[in-house]
């Protein structure tokens, strides 16, 4: 044995969670009410997902989910454990994964994340643990175990807009509105330079257009959870687009904003 689990379990059992037919949490299958609800929203980095899906979310009146959030905090979490590029482990970023105390505060909009109690919603935007979360989402195990959590989360709520880069092709293959939001490669990275700016973190444009371009690389060929347009996915260019008009045509698409 190696470790709590065997590395030839563990990997079944984490091929087994990644492509599982159904939605699962801790009660089994979701049922349909709740996986017709759920709107998957995927696309490369500074494409707009976050902002656009947090306001979606508030027009529909349902919760929204930043797996990309998820992968930044496993990140974070191995930075103060010493796990480096430089030193990488992947069975102990694995183990990480599984005990992860990670949980969103889903009183605020958007939602805070809260590792070991703490919020850590602007500290996992910071470049140091941007360099660093390819080894967190190319991870099989990792990657297995937060597919389990958005799932689970989704089985606890009614109705979800949820985001990333592999929410409408594997995460939730049979979710009832998908969408792929793309953009130009230097609108993009203006738009992280702009977001990191307003949370106080300053950044190099150059060294985040050129970070882009491989960050972009290492999604495209991920071998599990890649970046690829999901089947029956509505592709929308925001480069030129406001956020309230990308929101408004998702909203067309979708029906009317739901209250209560």
């Amino acid at each position: 044995m190696e470790g709590p689990l065997s590395r030839r379990w563990m990997n079944w059992l984490a091929y087994a969670i990644l492509f599982s037919p159904v939605v699962s949490g801790t009660g089994g299958i979701v049922t349909q009410e709740l996986a017709e609800l759920i709107i998957t929203i995927d696309g490369p980095a500074g494409s707009g997902k976050s902002a656009v899906a947090g306001l979606l979310a508030q027009r529909l009146n349902v919760p929204h989910l930043d797996t990309g959030a998820m992968y930044r905090a496993v990140a974070l979490k191995a930075l103060q454990v010493g796990i480096t590029a430089e030193r990488p482990d992947q069975k102990r970023l694995a183990e990480l994964a599984v005990n992860l105390d990670l949980t969103f505060d889903w009183s605020t909009r958007p939602a805070k994340i809260l590792l070991d109690a703490k919020d850590v919603s602007n500290d996992i935007r910071r470049p140091e643990v941007t360099a660093i979360v390819y080894l967190a989402a190319d991870n099989t195990l990792v990657r297995a175990e937060l597919v389990r959590r958005q799932r689970e989360i989704a089985a606890q709520t009614h109705g979800l807009v949820t985001e990333g880069r592999d929410q409408g092709t594997l995460v939730f293959p049979d979710a009832d509105f998908k969408f792929y939001l793309d953009a130009d490669i230097k609108e993009r990275a203006r738009r992280r330079f702009e977001e990191l700016a307003r949370k106080g973190i300053s950044a190099d444009f150059p060294t985040l257009l050129a970070d882009m371009h491989i960050r972009d690389q290492q999604d495209i060929n991920r071998g599990v959870g890649a970046l690829k347009l999901a089947p029956g996915a509505v592709v929308l260019d925001t480069t030129a687009l406001t956020l309230p008009e990308v929101v408004d045509a998702m909203v067309k698409i979708t029906g009317s904003p739901r209250h209560g």
